[in-house]
């Protein structure tokens, strides 16, 4: 039998229709956009209000490329079979700018070079300017410490906790001759100022002298903007580049306090952090499924450990999974996912 025209294109209609809503209603049931990129979405407004804009999506880096890699090898093109000129003309600015890094890689690994080599190597270094390094501000002081008794009461923390962390740091990172004193009596008495925020610059990527400010908070008990009091996460230097797989050395660690100890009998003062440090879980590989790595609390670990402010690398993002578990949010800037993972 014979289908008319208009007959059968109604029926296709009707079946397109009825597999779009199959295909809806399956997307509706089954997705529920539970997958890290949409999960994402909802930290970044405590990001941008900590460390401001996410250059990760920006536009200015992509335009700045395309500025560098086409506009300008347009420009020096004779406007002829441009596509070719522009492509050697990137091509050879990217040799050419690839050659003193692979001569210094080499200088490095002590190949022998000549020395007209090592000569061009020493004059083109000579005039790159090294930015000056820029220090980590405490600010925000507590009027209610005023020595370690004090700092014992306002933190809950054991004074024997306190003084077994401060003996192992002194041990782990002074000189002799200037470690902190390790009698009890002495170490309790000793003045402390606690305080609420640090400033860390970090470099921002791809620039050599431009800082972005990471302001790590850690207020203990008391509430910040009528909010919930804040004991950010920050990293922290803790080994070798070669220690905890792709995070390269570095462990996430919960602030606890930010303060000054002064040794009275030397007159210095110490600036220390107070952190309680995470420990990567399958040896800090990341995972085959989300490609996240996985940290821990683990059951035995110090609730307190005493670290320098100068070891406090920048603030980390953390994604809480359950069970004393949070994934490593390596996409929320370019910059962490290039020099974390």
């Amino acid at each position: 039998m014979r289908v008319a025209p208009s007959k059968r294109r109604r029926r296709l209609e009707e079946n397109r229709d009825e597999e779009n809503k199959l295909r809806m209603d399956m997307i509706h049931t089954e997705s529920h956009f539970n997958f890290v990129k949409m999960h994402l979405l909802s930290h970044f407004s405590n990001h941008i209000r900590q460390c401001g804009n996410i250059p990760m999506y920006s536009t200015e880096f992509g335009e700045l490329a395309h500025k560098e890699q086409i506009k300008d090898g347009w420009r020096r093109s004779n406007k002829n079979d441009d596509e070719g000129q522009i492509l050697h003309s990137y091509g050879r600015q990217h040799a050419i700018r690839m050659r003193p890094l692979n001569l210094n890689s080499l200088r490095r690994r002590r190949a022998n070079l000549g020395d007209d080599v090592l000569g061009y190597l020493d004059k083109t270094t000579s005039t790159v300017s090294t930015p000056a390094p820029r220090g980590r501000i405490l600010k925000g002081r507590r009027d209610n410490v005023s020595d370690v008794l004090d700092f014992c009461k306002v933190l809950g923390i054991s004074l024997d906790r306190i003084c077994l962390e401060l003996i192992r740091y002194s041990r782990h990172n002074l000189p002799t001759e200037h470690r902190l004193p390790e009698e009890p009596a002495i170490l309790q008495l000793l003045p402390v100022e606690l305080l609420t925020q640090l400033e860390i610059p970090v470099l921002a990527f791809q620039e050599s002298d431009v800082y972005d400010i990471h302001r790590a908070r850690c207020t203990g008990t008391h509430r910040f903007r009528n909010q919930e009091s804040p004991n950010d996460w920050v990293w922290v230097h803790a080994a070798r580049e070669e220690m905890y797989g792709a995070l390269r050395g570095c462990l996430p660690a919960k602030l606890v306090a930010l303060f000054k100890i002064k040794d009275c009998s030397q007159d210095t003062v110490r600036r220390l952090a107070g952190v309680q440090m995470l420990s990567p879980v399958n040896s800090g590989q990341p995972s085959d499924i989300h490609s996240l790595v996985t940290v821990q609390l683990g059951e035995d670990a110090r609730e307190f450990t005493l670290v320098d402010i100068g070891t406090i690398l920048a603030l980390a993002h953390l994604i809480p999974e359950g069970d004393r578990r949070w994934l490593v949010n390596s996409r929320i800037n370019l910059r962490t996912f290039n020099e974390i993972y």
